[in-house]
């Protein structure tokens, strides 16, 4: 009897114990998940301040980058996301409009 008993404590101390370590391991990999979107982010929206010295080539390659971005950034659990959506949106419109720029002076 004492057998069985100690048998089924290790069983649900086993299984509360791999309970834990999955949701750990979830929470780091949503986490993750969000650290990947705001390194793209980042980098996306970094290049604004020079905008005006990118080619068009490089700024349609940025457009093309936030326009995947943007739908990563809205399936996220984020509570932010709608401020970092809006953000690159401005960023997307900054590159759009340079292009724009350089395609009517003939750069």
């Amino acid at each position: 009897m004492k057998n069985i008993l100690s048998t089924e404590l290790m069983k649900k101390s086993i299984t509360g114990i791999a309970s834990a370590c999955l949701i750990a391991l979830a929470t780091v990999s949503s986490g993750w998940a969000a650290e990947g979107w705001k390194a793209a982010f980042d980098e996306v929206c970094s290049k604004v301040d020079v905008s005006g010295t990118l080619s068009s080539k490089e700024l349609a390659a940025l457009v093309e980058r936030a326009d995947k971005l943007a739908p990563e950034i809205q399936a996220s659990g984020d509570p932010s996301k709608k401020v970092y959506l809006q953000r690159l949106k401005k960023c997307r419109s900054m590159y759009v409009f340079m292009i724009d720029s350089k395609a009517d002076s003939g750069k």
